[in-house]
């Protein structure tokens, strides 16, 4: 029995993959260098400490990892202010999941300091009875240790969670955590990779109580 959905915040509640593009877009800019979708593609899903090794390795940069996080989360809160945008039908399933009775938690690899920024800015606090954020455990997406440190805050089974991601690493992460999973993909990534999810919507809004209670083993079905 399902009793708990726990969300992914970049790419599934905020519309931020662009933003988070563009910030470091911005960042290797100040440095002449180009972004890549090869680098794209890898860091999407990783926790800060993760992703700030690996802009540091693939650009070969002479700041420390804490130097160019810190310059990173201030352009990003900086473009967040203006720029960012709810994905469509989040609030309603919000409100649904919360009325119909479920568990609701937030685990994402952004810093707690950005997650506290979405979440006064857009007024979601009452939603949730969980946040975690990946400064809160020493292994980052794809490991699972994320997801298992959510499940044990909100007192219950990992198999009694599904997850809502929309990345290859939180995919992994919730699947090797023992949990259902919900894949609404970003469209820039490789879609062939979700496959392992128990289900795979191409958009939020699809996602309902119904569908959350039918969840149950693997779901061999592409909504589209």
């Amino acid at each position: 029995m399902i009793r708990a959905v726990i969300f992914d915040m970049d790419g599934v509640m905020i519309d931020s993959e662009p933003l988070w593009e563009k910030t470091e877009r911005i960042l290797l800019g100040r440095r002449g260098i180009d972004y890549n979708p090869p680098y794209r593609d890898k860091i999407v899903g990783l926790n800060q400490n993760d992703s700030g090794k690996l802009l540091k390795e693939t650009f070969n940069l002479p700041e420390t990892v804490k130097e160019l996080l810190e310059e990173r989360v201030e352009i990003l809160l900086r473009l967040y202010e203006n720029e960012l945008e709810l994905v469509p039908g989040l609030l309603p399933l919000l409100k649904e999941l919360k009325e119909s009775g479920f568990l609701l938690a937030l685990a994402s690899s952004s810093p707690y300091r950005v997650i506290k920024f979405v979440l006064d800015k857009f007024s979601l606090n009452e939603f949730f009875r969980v946040v975690v954020s990946g400064d809160f455990v020493e292994l980052g997406k794809p490991n699972p240790d994320i997801y298992l440190h959510t499940a044990k805050e909100l007192g219950i089974y990992p198999s009694e969670c599904v997850v809502i991601e929309d990345s290859i690493n939180g995919l992994k992460s919730a699947k090797a955590a023992g949990m259902h999973c919900i894949a609404v993909p970003d469209k820039r990534l490789n879609q062939r990779e979700f496959q392992i999810a128990d289900l795979i919507l191409d958009r939020l809004d699809k996602v309902n109580t119904e569908v959350i209670r039918n969840l149950s083993g693997k779901i061999d079905l592409v909504f589209s």
